[in-house]
C-alpha cells in the first residue's frame, strides 16, 4: 500500500516545484528572449520607454501620455532597480507572471479534473496560440491575466472552503489586474455570478443573506484596491485611460471585420482544443454540472466582447484560449476516464461503430497529440522571423548609437530603439500606439509642438506613414537623411551635423 503522506509530498512538489519550473525552463529553451530584437513592434518598446522615463522621474499621466493602468510600469520601474534595466530583465519578469499563470491554471484544473488532466491541460496552454510569444513578451496583458487567474483560482476554493479571506484575496487580486491592464474587466459580472452559484449549491435555504455578504465582500476588496493604486498614481483619468479605448473616434477609425478574421485565424490553430471541448460542454449540459460553468460562461463572453469589439490585437485572443483550453480539459478528462475503463479492450473499443461521447473525447485526445508537433513547428517558425528581422534592426540601432554622444532626445515612433541606445523620447509621445494615432487623438500640431520644443537631435521612423506625412515638410527642412533599411528611415537634425 503506498505512503499518503508520501504521495502528497510528490504531488505538492510536481505542482508546485515542477510544473512552473518545467514552463519556465521550456519557454526560455523555445524562444529567442536573447536573440529577438522585439517580439511586438509596438507594444514592448511602449512598455520599456515608459518605464524608463518613469525611473528618471517623469509622472505618469501628466508628463508621459499613458492609456493604460500604472501598475505594470511601476513595477517593471522596481525591477530595473533590482536586477537592471535591459529588456531581457523585463521579457523575464514577464514569464516569471506567466509561470504563475500556468502554476494558478493547473491548480484550478486539479480542482475539477484531477492530476492527470490538470498536468495534460496545463501543457495545452503552454503550447497554445501566441501563449509562449506574449510569455516572453515585454507587454503588460500576461501579468493582468496571471492576476486575474489567481483571483479566479481564489474563487474556486472559496468553493471548496468557504472562507471568507479567499473572497476577499480575489477581489484584491483582479484588482491587481485591471490596475495592469482594463481588458480583464469582462470578468468582473462572471465572478460575481459564480459567486451566486457557489452559494446556491451550499446553503440554499439561507441564499438571500448570504449572496449579498459575499458580493458585497468582494466588491469591497475589488473597489478599494483598485481605487487606493488609482488615487496613489493619479491614473483615475478618463480621457487618457477610458476616453483612448472607447471613444467614438476609436470605433470608426478600425474594421470590425478586421477583428473577426483575427479572432477566427487564431481559434483554427487551436481547433483540436475546440473539439475537445464540444463533447465536454455537451454533457455538463446534459448533466446539468452548474460547479463546471465558469469557463464555459466566460468562454462564450469573450468569444462575443472580442468579435464586436475594434480593435482587436492577437494578445486579447488569450481571454478566449484561456477558457477554451480550460474546457478542452474537461474533454481531456472524458478520454482520459474512458480510456482508463476499457484499457483491456481498447483496441475493440475504438474499431466499434457505436460512437459516445466519451469515445469521441478519446478520438479528440489522439487528434491533439498529432497537432503537438504542428504548433512546436509554428512556434520554431515564428521564433526564425524574429530572429531574420532582428539583422535589419540592429543595423538601424547602431546608427542611432553612433550619433548618441550628441543626443538628449530622439523623436520616433519606435521608442524600442530610444530603450535600446539609452536615449529619452519625449514623454508626450512615448506612447504612440495604433489605438492613438488612427484614431487621431494626437494632432499633428502637437506633433510640431514636441519638435519645436525639445529640438531632437535624432529622428527616427519605423512603422507610422501618417506621421511622417504630418511632419515631411518640418523633417526635409530641419534634418537630413543619414541612414535608411527595411527596419526604418534616420534623420539627423541638421545643426549636429
Amino acid at each position: 500500500m503506498k505512503n499518503l503522506s508520501t504521495v502528497k509530498w510528490k504531488e505538492f512538489l510536481w505542482f508546485n516545484l515542477f510544473i512552473p519550473g518545467i514552463f519556465f525552463i521550456f519557454a526560455i529553451y523555445i524562444m529567442p528572449i536573447w536573440q529577438a530584437f522585439e517580439f511586438d513592434t509596438s507594444d514592448e518598446g511602449i512598455e520599456l520607454i515608459k518605464t524608463s522615463l518613469y525611473l528618471q522621474g517623469f509622472d505618469l499621466y501628466t508628463q508621459i501620455w499613458n492609456d493604460q493602468p500604472p501598475l505594470s510600469t511601476v513595477v517593471l520601474a522596481q525591477w530595473f532597480r533590482w536586477f537592471g534595466e535591459s529588456i531581457v530583465s523585463a521579457r523575464l519578469l514577464v514569464l516569471c507572471s506567466s509561470t504563475l499563470l500556468v502554476w494558478s491554471f493547473c491548480q484550478t484544473l486539479r480542482i475539477y479534473v484531477g492530476n492527470i488532466a490538470a498536468t495534460v491541460g496545463a501543457f495545452l496552454l503552454a503550447i497554445s496560440c501566441n501563449f509562449l510569444r506574449v510569455s516572453v513578451s515585454a507587454m503588460i496583458g500576461q501579468p493582468a491575466l496571471a492576476m486575474a487567474m489567481m483571483s479566479i483560482y481564489m474563487l474556486m476554493l472559496y468553493r471548496q472552503k468557504l472562507s471568507k479571506s479567499l473572497i476577499v484575496t480575489s477581489g484584491v487580486f483582479l484588482a491587481l489586474s485591471l490596475q495592469i491592464k482594463l481588458f480583464t474587466a469582462l470578468l468582473i459580472p462572471l465572478i460575481i455570478l459564480e459567486l451566486i452559484n457557489i452559494r446556491l449549491e451550499k446553503d440554499y435555504w439561507r441564499l438571500k443573506k448570504h449572496i449579498f455578504i459575499d458580493i458585497l465582500t468582494w466588491i469591497a476588496s475589488f473597489g478599494c484596491v483598485f481605487l487606493l493604486i488609482g488615487f496613489m498614481s493619479n491614473s483615475l483619468s478618463y480621457e487618457q485611460l477610458f476616453g483612448s479605448h472607447f471613444d467614438e473616434d476609436v470605433k470608426t477609425a478600425f474594421d470590425v471585420g478586421n477583428s473577426v478574421r483575427l479572432t477566427l485565424s487564431f481559434l483554427l490553430q487551436d481547433f483540436d482544443y475546440i473539439l475537445l471541448a464540444i463533447p465536454a460542454i455537451i454533457i455538463i449540459f446534459k448533466k446539468r454540472e452548474c460547479n463546471k460553468a465558469f469557463p464555459i460562461i466566460w468562454l462564450l463572453t469573450a468569444f462575443v466582447l472580442i468579435l464586436t469589439h475594434k480593435p482587436v490585437w492577437y494578445h486579447h485572443y488569450l481571454l478566449i484560449s484561456i477558457p477554451l483550453t480550460w474546457v478542452a480539459t474537461y474533454g481531456v478528462e472524458l478520454a482520459i476516464d474512458y480510456l482508463r475503463k476499457n484499457r483491456n479492450k481498447l483496441q475493440a473499443k475504438l474499431n466499434n461503430s457505436k460512437i459516445t461521447l466519451y469515445k469521441l473525447s478519446a478520438y479528440f485526445l489522439i487528434l491533439s497529440l498529432f497537432f503537438i508537433p504542428v504548433k512546436l513547428t509554428i512556434i520554431t517558425m515564428e521564433n526564425n522571423k524574429y530572429i531574420e528581422e532582428s539583422k535589419e534592426k540592429v543595423e538601424l540601432l547602431n546608427i542611432v548609437l553612433k550619433h548618441k554622444q550628441n543626443t538628449q532626445w530622439i523623436f520616433t515612433d519606435c521608442p524600442i530603439y530610444a530603450f535600446y541606445s539609452g536615449l529619452r523620447v519625449p514623454p508626450e509621445i512615448a506612447v504612440l500606439s495604433h489605438i492613438r494615432l488612427r484614431s487621431n487623438t494626437i494632432t499633428r500640431e502637437q506633433f510640431l509642438s514636441v519638435l519645436k520644443n525639445y529640438r531632437p537631435e535624432q529622428a527616427l521612423f519605423c512603422k507610422s506613414r501618417m506621421i511622417r506625412n504630418y511632419l515631411d515638410s518640418h523633417i526635409s527642412q530641419y534634418y537630413t537623411k543619414t541612414f535608411e533599411n527595411g527596419a526604418g528611415t534616420h534623420y539627423l537634425l541638421k545643426d549636429k551635423l
